[in-house]
């Protein structure tokens, strides 16, 4: 009320500027919700899901020949596990990929250690068919591959990690696109933006995806990013994965998870690996140093460390990504031809060693 009595009127700009801002929202909103809906009925029809003794399992098979699993990292689910395997069905492979707990239709409740991640997934082979595959592990993804080959020596005929753990996490977080999406809350309407940009801005997703977990100089993510634009696999491949962790809601207990099963991993002599083992990690990788992860692997009898240069912690991208993943489905095919050699002192191994298939 004014010191007269009278109820004080805005102006009609103000009404009009409110007006203005609330269809604006409503319209937002709309687009958002959309969006969504779409996203999360494209994942559900992409999968199916099976009832195994710990609980439910997703997962997806795509391809034809030597069976392969991938297992995903955080964020991520069969979808991922998709994105990477596509590059190994175009070479030949069947590909199944799963959700581990935690993340799209798989419950937590399936198995929340990666002991029992990894025995879950072995009566998943067993039903599907699958007696031995080789297994691909994904960073994150990493520990319940190891687990797997471990505890189901019979099951894993060759192992392939990529970008895995080089110790415990300790205090640090993830590094990954996902988590600081779900770490900066903003959540879903963040990887909304981040889907708008692969749309209407990729060379400039590319860059910034090129930052995460490595030391790569600005102007070496920007030629990155534009090596990926002339190479249409490359940009499927890149937009791919950061399509992989949207939505995040279904993934948040899997992130949360992961974050908290690998503070403390277990040594790595715990573990006895027999299959052969393919270790790939870039050059500059903030968490999945060289020297950390040659130490860790060291003790893994055929075990092989190779250095992918000018690269961090995504990967296979840039200059070495046909020929990685040449030698990636040769040492599938043919484990115990491409294992012999082993890197050299300071843990480094050319990649032109893998040979092509």
């Amino acid at each position: 009320m004014s010191h007269h009595g009278r109820p004080r009127r805005f102006p009609t700009a103000f009404w009009s500027t409110m007006l203005a801002f609330a269809v604006l929202s409503l319209g937002l909103g709309g687009l958002f919700n959309g969006w969504k809906s779409r996203r999360l009925a494209e994942l559900e029809a992409g999968s199916g899901i099976t009832l195994l003794s710990q609980g439910v399992m997703e997962f997806a098979e795509r391809g034809d020949g030597p069976p392969v699993l991938v297992i995903h990292g955080s964020p991520g689910g069969y979808d991922q596990g998709l994105v990477y395997g596509q590059e190994l069905i175009r070479r030949g492979c069947r590909v199944l990929a799963i959700s581990r707990p935690g993340y799209l239709r798989t419950p937590l409740e399936t198995g929340a250690t990666f002991p029992e991640q990894a025995d879950a997934i072995s009566e998943l082979l067993t039903q599907r068919g699958i007696t031995v595959c080789g297994v691909l592990g994904v960073s994150e993804g990493s520990d319940c591959a190891l687990e797997l080959a471990s505890r189901h020596p019979e099951q894993v005929s060759s192992l392939v990690l990529l970008s895995p753990p080089g110790g415990s996490l300790g205090s640090l977080p993830i590094a990954s696109i996902g988590y600081r999406l779900f770490h900066d809350l903003t959540g879903d309407i963040g990887c909304w933006i981040l889907s708008l940009r692969a749309a209407w801005s990729p060379r400039k997703l590319f860059a910034d995806m090129m930052e995460t977990g490595s030391t790569l100089r600005p102007s070496s993510r920007e030629s990155i990013a534009s090596l990926v634009m002339r190479e249409p696999d490359q940009q499927a491949f890149l937009k791919g994965l950061a399509r992989s962790v949207t939505p995040l809601f279904p993934r948040e207990h899997g992130i949360i998870n992961d974050n908290a099963e690998l503070k403390d991993l277990p040594q790595p002599s715990s573990l006895p690996i027999r299959c052969p083992l393919l270790v790939l990690i870039g050059e500059h990788s903030t968490s999945t140093s060289i020297e950390s992860v040659g130490k860790r692997f060291q003790t893994f009898p055929g075990s092989r460390l190779e250095v992918i240069p000018e690269i961090g912690h995504i990967l296979p991208v840039g200059a070495d990504f046909s020929r990685c993943w040449d030698g990636i489905s040769a040492f599938f095919k043919q484990p115990a031809a491409t294992s012999d050699s082993k890197p050299d002192a300071g843990g480094k191994k050319a990649l032109d060693a893998a040979p092509s298939s």
